[in-house]
């Protein structure tokens, strides 16, 4: 286990790893993972062809964040706790959990700005949420949390730490806790565990697994010369987020395991992708401006899904991985 995360040499905002075996099941099986290489050209072509439907729609298009979650703002965040459809105290949440001296909880943190409406898309195919399933069938305690829109990552990590602890002072015995982040939100829960918490029962003393879906795991820690759309274009071409320093150095907890699941048709190696990035990233070429790629999840176990059919935060492999790892 290193001390830092990994970082990579990078003239252009790519990284080449083995490519994906096309033929491999949409099963997770917990063991060695596969790194892939994040190339995002599908999603910016997508974006491009909105000029045809909206022309003026365009700047728009292309400025949407790849991670929705990581945004350049400066207002206060704010990460409530939700139950049944509303916000509740940490008392009142736990006061509506069945009794029991080893609880398990299972912090489920969407996007800024989304709740947990997030995980009910794609019922139709699994029937239920992941939420509804562990609580029934192994006793999980859901513990759904709002951040609220345009918070910046590493503040509204110190804002999801308070909330947890809150929510495990008001709970008998000790619990075991699970966090599951959708894409930004999988970044925010990264950040809460290294988030240091005082008093006789730190919640991070609790974790044992960080499960990462659709979370872009590579970033870089600055933009000298991207801002506004090019910065956008920077994270849509690449797949690659810009996060602050002291986000990119924060080292993984060698007591927790991270485990993270991305979409297989983002996650493949892209040839033409990369081309087109090194004509865009000409200005990122300069000897002093070289920019190093860094992984926020360097030792995560890996893994790919098609998303075709059912999104990552409401996907049938997932629910089966969930049982396996979680029971």
């Amino acid at each position: 286990m290193s001390s830092s995360p990994e970082t990579v040499r990078a003239v252009v905002l790519n990284v080449e790893d083995d490519p994906v075996d096309p033929e491999s099941r949409d099963e997770l099986d917990r063991g060695p993972g596969r790194v892939a290489g994040l190339v995002g050209l599908a999603k910016l072509a997508w974006r491009i062809t909105a000029f045809a439907r909206r022309p003026l729609a365009v700047p728009f298009a292309l400025a949407t964040p790849i991670v929705r979650g990581v945004v350049s703002t400066e207002s206060d965040p704010d990460v409530a706790i939700r139950h049944e459809g509303r916000a509740v105290s940490a008392e009142e949440w736990a006061g509506a959990q069945p009794a029991g001296t080893s609880p398990r909880v299972l912090v489920l943190i969407p996007p800024a700005g989304k709740d947990e409406k997030v995980w009910e898309e794609g019922t139709r195919t699994t029937g239920a949420t992941y939420a509804a399933r562990l609580a029934e069938l192994l006793g999980w305690m859901p513990l759904h949390v709002h951040v609220s829109p345009g918070s910046r990552s590493v503040p509204a990590a110190v804002a999801l730490s308070s909330r947890i602890q809150e929510c495990v002072d008001a709970l008998p015995g000790s619990p075991r806790i699970v966090l599951v982040g959708y894409a930004g939100g999988g970044l925010v829960a990264r950040n809460a565990l290294g988030v240091a918490t005082s008093g006789a029962r730190p919640w991070t003393a609790y974790v044992s697994e960080l499960i990462a879906l659709g979370t872009t795991p590579y970033a870089v820690t600055s933009a000298p010369v991207s801002s506004g759309v090019g910065k956008q274009l920077d994270e849509h071409l690449a797949g690659i987020a810009v996060v602050g320093a002291d986000e990119a150095m924060l080292p993984p907890r060698p007591d927790v395991d991270y485990l993270l699941v991305t979409d297989k048709s983002t996650s493949r190696p892209n040839r033409v992708g990369r081309l087109f990035g090194e004509m865009l990233w000409w200005r990122h070429k300069t000897p002093l401006r070289s920019r190093r790629v860094r992984d926020l999840f360097p030792t995560a176990e890996r893994f790919t899904l098609s998303t075709a059919e059912a999104p990552l935060s409401n996907h049938p492999a997932v629910h089966d991985a969930l049982l396996r790892w979680l029971a």
